[in-house]
């Protein structure tokens, strides 16, 4: 495994999981603020696609990655746990909204 590789795939999960996270809690917020705008909402659902696309791409990446390296593996597996965090994050988000929609 080409250690320079590892380290740009683990500063991109790293980036990419916080940028989901950042994108995701600022679209809530607007959603809220601006009392459940439709084209938020649209937003918010391409959003949340792109997202899952682009974060399942990494995280599978790093789970290969993590099964086939000797190398750097706790922090393979920190990156891993930083992106799987996002997911329980994201169903919460999705309470949010859906409550805030029922009368």
């Amino acid at each position: 495994m080409n250690i320079t590789f590892l380290y740009q795939l683990l500063k991109a999960a790293k980036i990419t999981a916080i940028l989901s996270f950042l994108g995701g809690t600022f679209l809530l917020i607007a959603y809220l603020y601006f009392s459940g705008a439709h084209t938020i909402l649209d937003y918010g659902i391409y959003y949340m696609l792109m997202a899952i696309l682009v974060n399942s791409i990494l995280f599978f990446t790093l789970l290969i990655t993590f099964m086939h390296s000797e190398l750097k593996r706790k922090k393979i597996l920190k990156s891993l746990l930083l992106m799987i965090i996002n997911v329980p994050i994201g169903l919460c988000y999705a309470c949010v909204i859906v409550s805030y929609n029922v009368p």
